[in-house]
């Protein structure tokens, strides 16, 4: 009853409503109650790694990201209606970039690679016209503007920072607001907030301008650990990589604060080319351990790793179900 109470009256009233009515306390939910409910906004940056893994003469997969990058900007208005969220969403949809030097190639129209509702703060009647009207027509824009990113990348391959993107290039892009505390009568409360997803399309290795082990991961690397694992007689992959400093990803200096990260289409070259294991313990097995290591170890609040998909559905998919458990 509680949830259903505080669900309706969320659907009824604008955050205009709550802003000039309700009395707030900026107080983070980490020091809140932890059966106050929680209703966030979603900070939502997909980044493609736009290295040579784009170019499928060279690495072959069944499914382009663009095809995959489409799929989930045609479902945004699903993605605004996470936990049962109908109105006042002010969430942000936005492509990212590794490499920023792209934007300065004036290829695309940058302003349109943004599906941005929080211009919308406090105007529940634009933003309702908005989605009926323009959200369509702004989303066939974000897709036809990020084919021509696509395309100039192909004839212009570069390496992609993974590493230094986490490090201090993202921290541009994300929204760091600490969670407020809204009274909403009845002896009610809610927590509001905003919570970043990176949804970062990658191969998996990671390259940085700072070419050491501790900056990178390679073949070369994952082929080091798959042999010592084995020679130590050890039963346990991730006990025994985290147990190795030498093998980890240095956590980033900057702390991902209220972020969490989504790593789609890890490319495992240890299955033949019918999909089966060619080699224990699997390139994907190895990279998935390293990658959350990294990931948690600088901040990250919640981290899921995919292998190649095969159907276009699939990273829109894995993207709400990561989104719901947030």
């Amino acid at each position: 009853m509680k949830k259903q109470f505080i669900l309706s009256f969320i659907a009824l009233l604008s955050v205009s409503t709550l802003s000039n009515c309700c009395k707030k306390n900026n107080t983070p939910s980490a020091d809140s109650s932890s059966d106050i409910p929680k209703i966030y906004d979603y900070n939502v940056l997909i980044v493609p790694d736009l290295s040579n893994r784009i170019n499928a003469e060279i690495h072959p997969k069944p499914l382009q990201d663009t095809v995959l990058i489409n799929n989930i900007a045609d479902n945004i208005e699903s993605l605004l209606k996470i936990k049962n969220r109908q109105m006042n969403q002010l969430d942000t949809y936005k492509i990212d970039f590794i490499n920023r030097g792209i934007l300065n190639q004036n290829i695309a129209d940058t302003q349109k690679l943004e599906i941005n509702f929080r211009k919308f703060k406090n105007n529940q009647r634009e933003s309702s016209d908005y989605k009926r009207g323009q959200l369509k027509s702004d989303i066939s824009l974000l897709k036809n503007n990020l084919s021509k990113i696509y395309t100039y990348s192909l004839q212009n391959l570069s390496g992609s920072d993974v590493w230094n993107y986490f490090n201090q290039t993202v921290s541009n892009s994300l929204i760091n607001t600490p969670d407020t505390k809204v009274d909403i009568g009845n002896n009610q409360a809610i927590i509001k907030g905003t919570r970043n997803i990176i949804v970062l399309f990658t191969d998996g290795y990671i390259e940085s301008a700072n070419n050491t082990s501790e900056y990178t991961l390679d073949q070369k690397t994952i082929k080091k650990i798959r042999e010592s694992y084995l020679k130590s007689g050890s039963h346990n992959l991730e006990e025994f990589i985290k147990s190795k400093p030498e093998y980890l990803i240095r956590k980033t200096s900057t702390p991902l604060r209220n972020t969490s990260v989504l790593v789609l289409e890890i490319t495992d070259r240890s299955l033949d080319k019918n999909g089966a294991s060619t080699l224990q313990p699997t390139d994907f097995e190895i990279m998935k351990i390293l990658w959350s290591q990294w990931l948690t170890a600088s901040g990250a609040s919640k981290v899921e790793i995919y292998p190649t998909f095969s159907q276009k559905t699939e990273a829109y998919e894995a993207l709400k179900r990561f989104m719901e458990n947030i």
